[in-house]
């Protein structure tokens, strides 16, 4: 695992939209997997600049998001597929056919999670994992204590966690309670991995992992010392040295 610090949220941002870019650009079949929250706002709004910018072929990649909030209207604006739709997908040339979230309602749930994690491996693995982490450690909605050979499926989502989405929601009694995540062992698949942390709130976080030596589940996100290709981009607040 390699950390580099680039000094501002705004370069940080701008590397990891460059580094999806390029990851398109040098193949156009390419698999994404995709992040969301806060700090994967600036990421989007520089890749649509980008795409827009410069001639590339969007037809033949495909995008997978990481997670979707349980029994939640996909037509919500709290939903992940509308803030996918909001910051990036509306913006470019890509087809509806071409991103994918985990099925978020309650028939066949089982049957569909593994249909999903199916269909990430299907021809090649995930090329770039876009990733996020929260304070706590989580990757994607998997919480600590989670296995580290779990896959996509339905998550209770700790209090930590619902507080610190609750700035989505006009009160917190609106924050669901449940989501459906890649699992840490479908993230694992990646090719590479890109984790992206910004702003004071991550620092501790982002020390420990730095620190960390062996994988352990109750930082979820120490089971990327096991990857052989992962990057931490911080930015100075967020920088654990």
């Amino acid at each position: 695992m390699d950390f580099i610090n680039l000094g501002n949220a705004k370069l940080a941002a701008q590397y990891a939209a460059i580094e999806l870019f390029r990851t398109i650009q040098s193949t156009p079949q390419s698999k994404l997997g995709l992040a969301t929250g806060g700090t994967m706002e600036p990421v989007y709004a520089e890749l649509v600049k980008l795409i827009q910018t410069n001639p590339i072929d969007l037809s033949d990649i495909q995008t997978f998001n990481l997670d979707e909030y349980y029994e939640l209207d996909r037509e919500s604006t709290q939903s992940y597929l509308y803030y996918m739709k909001h910051h990036l997908f509306d913006h470019i040339d890509i087809q509806p056919e071409q991103y994918y979230f985990p099925d978020n309602d309650a028939e066949n749930l089982d049957a569909d999670n593994k249909a999903y994690d199916t269909l990430i491996m299907q021809n090649h693995p995930i090329n770039l994992q876009l990733l996020g982490i929260g304070t706590n450690g989580h990757i994607g909605f998997n919480e600590p204590g989670t296995p580290f050979d779990s896959n996509t499926r339905m998550v209770d989502l700790t209090q930590e966690t619902i507080e610190a989405n609750a700035r989505f929601f006009d009160s917190i009694e609106e924050v669901p309670t449940k989501a459906v995540t890649m699992g840490i062992n479908t993230i694992l698949n990646s090719n590479r991995i890109l984790m992206l942390a910004t702003g004071e709130k991550k620092q501790p976080i982002i020390k420990q992992l730095y620190e960390m030596q062996y994988p352990d589940e109750t930082v979820p996100a120490s089971v990327l010392l096991n990857h052989p290709n992962v990057l931490v981009v911080t930015d100075n607040a967020a920088s654990p040295y």
